[in-house]
């Protein structure tokens, strides 16, 4: 506040005039003492001259020693008198060149002195009690006679010396020297002496040199509990400013004491076993992330080549349509109704004719079938998550995730068969047809027949020309399996030679759902495949390779090799379609104590992955590496490798649609990486930094949309994770504090009623698991709302309260920045009125409004809930109490900045704890003095400017009565009488609460009572 802003010094002689300004120092000036007349007071503004000639004072520095990073010798000499013959030069000079040959106390830990003077004086004594020795001999004499020197003679030499004697001395030795004189003469010079003498010689003191000297004794006593006082509230304070500092640092900062222990190891030379990267080291000092307010969640991933290629792709007719159905999802989730979210992707990538959109319509084709959304009548939201978490070997959800990939794949091949055979006019007649058995037979003779030599039609099984074993694979590999087991039903007489069982091996097979043979068969297939094939190679004239291929997918045969004949031309997914034909682990009969005879869905995607991207994207019209790990439910690493290589938008919408089923792993861990391995190996995905990081382009923009993505962090870890759920309120808090988009997303206030219309985070709190509305604002809310408090930004903390119906808090905010804008703002400056304010265009606003004007708001805010009856019922009537006194002192400024001085100065003692002042009793100052502590701090902080405008009102009714030409009226006179009334309690009531306000204040107060 300006108006302690400097330091008042009083003339030696009080000025006639009136002097006072707000916002700066008095002004001291020399007038005649002679003819006197009245002068107008000083203008604010206005700044003193200091009187040259004041005495100088003296104070104490208190040096604290809190760490030995810095060595200082530091000498303090403090002047205690001077000599009036100019020798206080020369002592302080020989004070200085005394202190130059102190010895220094480098590379010494000196420490800090915690005790007050009175208790080192106590403990001193102490020691000086335990002293033992007589004559204060000690051994250090036999040292000081090795150097030369007797103490003897030192001691006889020091005892020799005698200072000039005092007069009790004097006294003392006289009446030493004095013979004892008779009774009768004794009491005749006791008679003629002096009742003091009598007194010394007694010795006893008068009682008014007792009563100075009492009253001496209680002034040091005061000045040294007011040192001690000071003392142990600087001790307290740095106390708890160093308890707190240690408590932000355990809350705040995680370090792996380990690594850093031996990184200084290694840099002072010591041997270390262990390598320390530079990664490792810097990651040994961390943030703790968990804490509110350290994880930045809208911020971007490490990836930043990927996210800014992302965000150049990401066009606006894209980022809307994929919001669209993000939005839908939130609204059937309100409703918990089923969502077809796989299928709405699905539909929104065919639209687009690239070949990315192209590879993720696939990918969302395979997550529509395995979770059936077509179909499902039900809510299906977290429908596989604990399945998919479960780290057990066998799984009812990995045999789905195969059958799935297979029907899938063998969808694919039929489609393309049919459209070869809709396609091609010039059909065999027998192949017109259009049932299953024509168009196999149609693409073997299009298709494979064309790309053998002649010699494969005679090694193979003919039917009217056509190859069987073909024929059943194609019908296998197509999914047609009723149809392959009519086929080999219908013509048993065909395999009655050499292969009478196959049409029983292949109906157990499609029975078992196509996953093995029972084990009775799984004996007599491999038997009959040994001896078919085991003395066979693929250029033996025998050799059938369609028949190797159905023996080996049916029987899963000879697992050791996992491929197929070269005359089998294998596409990409046909190759898969292979391999997943192979996988045995989930029929038992199967198994084998062998490991190379065990083929498992680790297995596979193990074998895929260690191929790459390369070897599945080999054709640039069909990449198949993310339907690839899709299909074998790899969903990290396809979220991974879309985020990577496609785009940042489709990989955090396939990220959602896994976790919106639970078919996501989300990592714990609170970092900037996208993917990490857990404990078990798994991959993991950070679904929350994956998330905010894409809504960080639009979230200025579109709050309204990012709310609807933040949301969905809660689906992770089976929507229902205290660790993802406190992130998403963390990302909403941020939201909200970002873009100050109070009303959309929080909710609108009535300026009438004060009642409050929810927002989109209030309707849509079930899906943050905030279902009851009071622990929605108290998480979401009131959070955001100290945060801006902490941050100054009191307009939104004030807006933020109130939208969480806290309103006993709104009122202690507003009681508490309205004291400080009393207590800190200039007196003269009005506070309601009169002040221009620049607006954003750069245009000058006449007037304050309640977005400008934090006072002018909160009467508004006051106004309005003094006409609403269940608000006031909600607001402690001590707050109440404390705003009622705080927006009259507000009122009272207005008057006293228009200078009403009369009115301003009767307001001003109707205030409770100011109504003392026009009082006769000193008692009742004393007592509302001391009330004080019961007052709230808000109030106490704006007493001293309140003393203030009551003194200077007073001296300005004072000055103007005395400025009448024609004199002072008797009612004048009594009004002048009641004027010095007040200001002599004012100053009263300032002395009894000096230490409450600053200094400046009180010099104040002491100058403006000089001058009346």
């Amino acid at each position: 506040m300006s108006l302690f802003g400097s330091n008042n010094t009083t003339a030696n002689k009080p000025a006639g005039g009136l002097g006072f300004s707000f916002g700066g120092a008095l002004q001291n000036t020399q007038q005649n003492q002679q003819n006197q007349q009245p002068q107008q007071p000083a203008q604010f503004g206005q700044q003193t001259q200091q009187n040259q000639n004041q005495p100088a004072t003296n104070s104490n520095a208190l040096t604290l020693q809190t760490s030995g990073f810095e060595k200082s010798n530091t000498v303090s000499t403090t002047a205690t008198s001077i000599n009036p013959d100019g020798s206080s030069g020369k002592v302080l000079k020989d004070l200085l060149e005394s202190a130059s040959n102190l010895p220094r106390l480098d590379n010494v830990n000196v420490g800090s002195i915690h005790l007050p003077l009175s208790e080192l004086q106590n403990r001193t004594k102490l020691l000086r009690k335990n002293e033992t020795g007589s004559n204060g001999f000690t051994k250090a004499h036999y040292l000081l006679s090795g150097s030369g020197m007797n103490a003897g003679d030192i001691e006889m030499e020091l005892k020799s010396l005698r200072g000039p004697p005092t007069s009790l001395d004097q006294r003392n030795q006289q009446q030493q020297q004095q013979p004892l004189l008779p009774k009768d003469q004794q009491q005749e010079k006791e008679a003629s002496l002096g009742h003091e003498e009598r007194l010394l010689q007694a010795g006893k003191v008068p009682e008014s040199r007792q009563l100075g000297r009492g009253i001496h004794n209680i002034e040091n006593y005061l000045r040294a509990k007011k040192d001690e006082n000071i003392l142990n509230a600087i001790e307290l304070s740095l106390i708890a400013a160093s308890r707190d500092f240690d408590s932000f640092i355990t809350k705040n900062i995680s370090i792996d004491w380990k690594v850093r222990k031996d990184h200084l190891k290694k840099s002072l030379g010591i041997p270390v076993k262990t390598k320390i990267s530079p990664e490792e080291l810097s990651k040994s000092f961390t943030w703790n992330q968990t804490q509110p307010g350290n994880y930045r969640i809208l911020t971007p991933l490490k990836n930043k080549a990927a996210s800014s290629s992302s965000v150049r792709q990401l066009t606006r007719e894209k980022f809307e349509s994929h919001a669209k159905i993000v939005y839908l999802l939130n609204e059937a989730r309100l409703k918990l109704q089923p969502f077809p979210i796989a299928l709405s992707f699905e539909e929104l990538n065919k639209s687009y004719l690239d070949l990315k959109a192209k590879q993720l319509a696939d990918a969302w084709k395979v997550i529509a079938t395995l979770t059936n959304e077509k179909f499902t009548k039900l809510d299906q939201e977290q429908a596989f998550f604990e399945e998919y978490q479960a780290n057990s070997e066998n799984t009812s959800l990995k045999r789905r995730i195969v059958i799935n990939s297979k029907s899938c794949l063998e969808k694919q091949f039929f489609d393309y068969m049919d459209e070869s055979f809709t396609k091609d006019d010039a059909k065999l007649p027998e192949h017109r047809l259009p049932n299953n058995i024509n168009k196999v037979s149609h693409f073997i003779t299009k298709v494979v027949t064309n790309n053998n030599d002649a010699e494969f039609l005679k090694r193979t099984l003919q039917v009217n020309g056509v190859p069987v074993w073909a024929l059943i694979y194609y019908l296998l590999r197509s999914g047609l399996y009723s149809d392959a087991v009519q086929f080999a039903d219908l013509r048993r007489e065909l395999f009655e030679k050499f292969d009478k069982n196959f049409p029983l091996y292949l109906s157990s097979y499609v029975k078992n759902d196509c996953c093995g043979l029972p084990s009775d068969l799984q004996e007599r297939l491999s038997s009959d495949f040994n001896q078919t094939f085991q003395f066979l190679d693929e250029k033996s004239p025998g050799f059938d390779p369609y028949k190797y291929a159905v023996y080996k997918v049916i029987g899963k045969c000879d697992l050791a090799k996992k491929t197929l004949p070269a005359a089998v031309n294998l596409s990409i997914e046909d190759w898969l379609w292979f391999h997943l034909s192979l996988i045995n682990e989930f029929n038992f009969d199967a198994s084998s104590s062998l490991i190379y005879e065990n083929y498992r869905l680790e297995n596979l995607q193990k074998k895929v992955l260690s191929l790459g991207p390369t070897k599945f994207n080999a054709s640039s019209n069909n990449p198949l590496y993310l339907k690839t790990l899709i299909m074998l439910g790899l969903y990290e690493l396809a979220v991974k490798f879309a985020y990577d290589t496609i785009n940042e938008c489709d990989a955090v919408h396939l990220a959602i649609g896994l976790c919106y089923y639970g078919l996501l792993r989300v990592s714990s861990v609170s970092n900037d990486d996208l993917i990490t391995i857990n404990s078990s190996e798994k991959h993991e995905i950070n679904f929350s930094r994956l998330v905010g990081s894409y809504t960080r382009t639009f979230k200025i923009s579109d709050p309204k949309v990012t709310v609807q993505y933040l949301i969905l962090i809660c689906l992770a870890k089976g929507g229902h994770s205290q660790e993802e759920t406190a992130k998403c309120h963390e990302a909403l808090r941020e939201l909200i504090l970002i873009t100050r988009e109070f009303t959309l997303l929080l909710g609108e206030l009535n300026d009438v009623t004060g009642e409050k219309l929810p927002g989109i985070l209030e309707k849509q709190r079930p899906l943050i698991n905030l279902s009851d509305l009071t622990k929605f604002q108290r998480t979401i809310v009131d959070v955001s709302a100290s945060r801006c408090e902490e941050e100054g930004r009191v307009f939104d903390a004030l807006l933020l309260y109130q939208l969480s119906q806290d309103y006993d808090v709104v009122v202690r905010l507003i009681n508490e920045f309205v004291g400080e804008t009393l207590s800190m703002s200039e007196l003269d400056k009005p506070l309601l009125s009169g002040a221009t304010y620049r607006t954003a265009t750069g245009d000058n606003k006449p007037e304050q409004s309640i977005e400008n004007n934090f006072i002018l708001l909160s009467k508004h805010v006051m106004g309005t809930f003094n006409n609403n009856s269940s608000i006031l019922d909600k607001i402690s009537p001590g707050a109440k109490r404390v705003n009622d006194a705080l927006l009259a002192v507000v009122d009272i400024r207005e008057t006293f900045a228009a200078k009403d001085w009369r009115v301003s100065l009767a307001a001003l003692q109707k205030l409770p704890f100011l109504s003392a002042l026009n009082s006769d009793d000193f008692v009742e100052i004393r007592n509302s003095a001391e009330s004080l502590t019961n007052y709230d701090v808000a109030l106490v902080r704006v007493i001293p400017s309140l003393l203030v405008m009551v003194m200077t009102s007073v001296a300005q009714l004072t000055h103007g009565i005395k400025s009448k030409r024609f004199g002072s009226l008797g009612g004048e006179r009594d009004e002048l009488t009641s004027l010095r009334k007040i200001a002599k309690n004012c100053m009263v009531y300032a002395g009894l609460i000096q230490y409450r306000m600053p200094r400046e204040t009180y010099s104040l107060l002491v100058n403006l009572e000089l001058q009346l």
